[in-house]
């Protein structure tokens, strides 16, 4: 818990630090790095990437879903229904962050 709080700390520092340096357009780096990532989160997931390991992951994957009973399988695509509302909500947020930013920006400069 203790590591889990100092990240969120550096994490709350660093954005300070780039708000306060950039302004409004810091705001809309934010923003931009949130749809990045939650966009990262919705097309990957928990799935692996492509790499030469990957296929013997992926395969090892798949035979365990096919294993799942029926109640596991609607459970595990509840999780997957979570991720993705998840990911979506802070694509939006992101992109409201860069328009508050750009417009911000652009309003400041007028």
């Amino acid at each position: 818990m203790a590591i889990a709080l100092s990240a969120w700390l550096l994490a709350s520092v660093v954005a300070f630090f780039i708000v306060a340096y950039l302004s409004f357009f810091g705001v809309a780096f934010i923003g931009l790095v949130i749809c990045y990532v939650s966009a990262q989160l919705e097309l990957d997931g928990d799935r692996p990437v492509a790499s030469s390991l990957a296929t013997s992951f992926l395969g090892a994957q798949l035979r365990a879903q096919q294993d799942l009973t029926a109640e596991q399988r609607q459970s595990v695509r509840h999780e997957q229904s979570l991720a993705s509302q998840s990911a979506r909500f802070f694509k939006f947020f992101g992109l409201g962050l860069m328009a508050i930013g750009l417009g911000g920006g652009l309003y400041y400069q007028l």
